[in-house]
């Protein structure tokens, strides 16, 4: 059995994809000032090697979470995680004079994580016949700006996706109704957990054998709920949480078995199956146009505090105008400070799934989310 201890988490990690911070700040104040020029009603800075719009906000702007209004102000940068060194990035002094020039903003440090953990420890097994079912779960545009110089020559052509194929096929979601196809039973070394590498035992529910074809990949999941809003007290859905990835090798009526492929936690008996859809990466940061408020409903693991990289749902969607590459803000509920800082992975109708980027102090299910900066 060869087990790979690189679990969703850590997975997450190690594919997010987000401009490094700050060589550029380790240069002494002196020489950003230097870098600093006025134009009219305008401050320009000459972007440096290694600089992100996260630190140069925290130098100008005091709040690195006021990135977005530089981006804003900028329209010819398309993805605000690709800069590059040489081009001008405009502040205008409208933006300056919003900003309190007191305190700087405090250094943003993870949550302490929490081990993942099961969201809960019964397995779902699906009704022979039946799926699996359970009742229910801005910004402003780019304002006309001069355009700026492109990337310089030499600069990379190919931009990185803000959001990989595995972030979103590994983060899960809430949904309304959830559809199992089989369900783990074991393996032939009668053990309890699996991962890449091990073969498991199948059995297949009643009406879904002619759909299970050899050959076939089929997502491992479990799900947990039903999720119960923490303000509304109502019902939001149910979880669907991915496991790994199988093969199927054999099927023989009701009975068949799988190759894991792929693990992104470890598989046990009672995981479900259905059919595996590769997940399309998410290239660039998108915006909301509508000013839009909401909860954290619940965690990928459950966990009270969300760190730095976990996944997250909310209770805004598809329907409210929510995108994929979407930046969310978590705020104080009575008074709008912004704690954390969320990335979409993916969204449904009325949920979605989001990855946390930045924290400044712990947060988790309850905490109030914001899709604009005041």
């Amino acid at each position: 059995m060869h087990i790979k201890r690189t679990l969703s988490i850590v997975s997450l990690i190690s594919i997010l994809v987000i401009s490094t911070s700050a060589d550029s700040f380790g240069q002494s104040s002196e020489d950003n000032r230097n870098d600093r020029g006025k134009d009219g009603d305008e401050t320009v800075y000459t972007i440096k090697k290694g600089d992100t719009l996260w630190d140069i906000s925290g130098e100008f702007l005091k709040n690195p979470f006021m990135w977005p209004n530089l981006w804003e102000n900028n329209n010819y940068i398309n993805n605000p995680d690709l800069i590059y060194p040489g081009n001008r990035l405009i502040i205008p002094s409208v933006i300056l004079l919003k900003t309190e020039p007191a305190e700087e903003a405090a250094p943003v440090s993870a949550a302490e994580a929490t081990l993942p953990r099961f969201l809960n420890d019964q397995a779902v097994v699906p009704v022979p016949g039946e799926p699996i079912t359970a009742s229910i779960p801005s910004m402003p545009a780019h304002p006309k700006r001069p355009h700026l110089p492109d990337a310089p020559a030499g600069a990379p052509a190919v931009e990185k996706p803000v959001v990989s194929s595995d972030t979103i096929e590994a983060s899960g979601y809430v949904i309304n109704k959830i559809e199992g196809y089989g369900v783990i039973t074991g393996s032939a070394e009668d053990r309890n957990i699996f991962a890449d590498g091990d073969t498991v035992k199948l059995s297949l529910s009643k009406g879904y054998t002619d759909k299970v074809l050899l050959g076939g990949k089929f997502t491992i999941f479990r799900t947990s709920g039903p999720v119960i809003h923490p303000m509304t007290k109502k019902k939001a859905g149910f979880i669907f949480i991915p496991v790994g990835v199988l093969e199927i090798n054999r099927v023989q009526g009701n009975d068949a078995s799988g190759n894991i492929i792929r693990s992104y936690t470890y598989a046990a008996p009672g995981d479900l199956i259905q059919p595996f859809s590769p997940a399309q990466p998410v290239n660039r940061v998108t915006k909301v146009a509508d000013d839009l408020q909401g909860y954290i409903i619940e965690a990928q693991y459950g966990s009270e505090l969300s760190a730095q990289f976990s996944i997250v749902y909310l209770d805004k969607g598809a329907a409210d105008g929510i995108t994929p590459g979407a930046i969310i803000y978590v705020i104080r509920e009575k008074k709008d400070d912004i704690i954390g800082e969320l990335r979409v992975v993916s969204v449904q109708d009325t949920t979605s799934t989001a990855l946390v980027i930045r924290s400044a102090e712990p947060f988790g299910v309850g905490s109030k989310v914001t899709t604009t900066i005041k």
